[in-house]
C-alpha cells in the first residue's frame, strides 16, 4: 500500500510539474502584457475598491476603470512614442550632418580632459588614433537602428499593436473584476506559514506601489521640468531630449543627469558660458532635486535596497523583459530580499 502511494505521488508530481512546463510556454508570449497589466491594476486598484463602494458593480466598476486607463495611461504612451521616433527620424539627419561638416568636433571633445587623457593613453600604449567622428556616427547609427527596430516592431504592424492593445485592456478589465479571488486562490497555494506569508504580501505590495508610482511619477516631473529647460536654453528638439530625460530617470545612477549633463556641455560650446551656467543650475536644482523629493514621499523605506543592486538589476530587466523590466527587476529584487529575511528568522541567523 505504501509503495502504491508513493508511485501515486511521483506520478502526481510529475504531471504536475509536466503541465506547468507546458501552462508556462503557453503563456509566455503574454507575460509582458499580464506584468503590465498587473502593475496597473495593482496601482489602481484602491481607486477601484473606492468607487466600487459607490457604484455597487464589479463589472462596471471594472468598465469604467479600464475606459480611464485607456484614455490616459494607453493612448498618451503612444502618442508620446510616435512624436518621440517622429522626432528622432527628424534630429538624426541633422546630427548627422553637422557631425560630417563640423572641423572643430574633434578640438571639442579633446578638449574636455577625460578624453584627452584617455586619447594620450592610448596613443602611447596601442599606438592607435581615436577618430571622434567616425566613433560619434557608429554610436548614432547603433542608436537609430535600435529605435527603427522598435518602432517597426510596434508600429509597422498595426495589427499585432491594436490586439496587444485589446488584450491589454481585457486583461485590466478582469483583474479589476476577478483580481481579489486570483490572489486569494495564489494565497492558499503558497505553502508558507501565514506570518510568513502576510509579510512577502504586504512587503511585496508596498514595493511595487512605491517603485512603480514613485518612479512614474519622478521620471514624469523630471521630463516636464527638463523640457522647459531645453525649450529656453533654446536646444532644438526639445520634446525628443525631454522624453529621453524621462526614460533616463528611471535609471537608478545617473538618471536624468544622463542627458541634461551632455547637454549642458554642448551649450557651454555652442550658446557661451552664461547660457550653459543657468542651464546646470535649473539641472541641478530642479530637475535632479525633484527626484529627491517625490522618491522619498512615494517610495520611502518600501523598497530599502542598495542603488548599486537596483542598477544592475534594472539592467538584467531591460535585457530579459525590454522596457517593462525597469519596473519588474526591482519587484524581483523585493520578493528575493524578504525571502531571505524570512529564511534568516526562519533559522536564527543573525542581520
Amino acid at each position: 500500500m505504501n509503495q502504491s502511494s508513493n508511485i501515486s505521488n511521483i506520478f502526481f508530481f510529475l504531471s504536475l510539474a509536466f503541465f506547468i512546463g507546458l501552462g508556462y510556454f503557453l503563456f509566455l508570449p503574454f507575460v509582458k502584457i499580464f506584468l503590465l497589466s498587473a502593475f496597473i491594476v495593482i496601482i489602481l486598484y484602491p481607486l477601484y475598491k473606492r468607487l466600487n463602494s459607490y457604484i455597487k458593480s464589479d463589472i462596471l466598476s471594472s468598465l469604467i476603470l479600464s475606459a480611464l486607463v485607456l484614455l490616459f495611461i494607453i493612448i498618451p504612451s503612444i502618442l508620446i512614442i510616435t512624436v518621440f521616433i517622429n522626432e528622432f527620424m527628424a534630429l538624426y539627419p541633422e546630427i548627422l550632418k553637422k557631425i560630417s561638416k563640423a572641423q572643430s568636433i574633434e578640438k571639442i571633445f579633446l578638449s574636455l580632459p577625460f578624453v584627452s587623457d584617455i586619447q594620450k593613453y592610448i596613443t602611447v600604449n596601442f599606438n592607435t588614433q581615436i577618430d571622434i567622428r567616425s566613433l560619434l556616427k557608429n554610436i548614432l547609427s547603433f542608436v537609430s537602428e535600435f529605435l527603427m527596430a522598435e518602432s517597426k516592431a510596434i508600429f509597422l504592424n498595426i495589427a499585432f499593436l491594436i490586439f496587444g492593445i485589446v488584450l491589454m485592456l481585457f486583461t485590466i478589465f478582469f483583474l479589476f473584476k476577478d483580481g481579489e479571488n486570483f490572489y486569494k486562490w495564489i494565497y492558499k497555494l503558497v505553502p508558507l506559514h501565514e506570518k510568513e506569508k502576510n509579510y512577502i504580501v504586504n512587503s511585496s505590495y508596498q514595493a511595487i506601489q512605491g517603485i512603480v508610482l514613485g518612479s512614474f511619477l519622478t521620471a514624469l516631473a523630471q521630463g516636464i521640468l527638463s523640457f522647459i529647460g531645453y525649450f529656453f536654453a533654446g536646444i532644438s528638439f526639445s520634446l525628443f531630449w525631454a522624453i529621453m530625460t524621462f526614460f533616463a530617470s528611471f535609471i537608478p545612477i545617473g538618471g536624468a543627469s544622463l542627458v541634461w549633463v551632455p547637454i549642458a556641455i554642448y551649450l557651454l560650446f555652442s550658446k557661451g558660458i552664461i547660457t550653459a551656467v543657468l542651464f546646470s543650475l535649473w539641472g541641478t536644482f530642479v530637475i535632479s532635486t525633484v527626484d529627491n523629493i517625490i522618491k522619498p514621499i512615494v517610495i520611502g523605506e518600501k523598497a530599502n535596497i542598495h542603488p548599486a543592486i537596483m542598477f544592475f538589476s534594472i539592467l538584467g530587466g531591460l535585457n530579459l523583459f525590454g522596457f517593462i523590466g525597469i519596473f519588474v527587476a526591482p519587484i524581483i529584487v523585493v520578493i528575493l530580499h524578504n525571502l531571505l529575511n524570512i529564511y534568516m528568522e526562519r533559522y536564527s541567523i543573525p542581520n
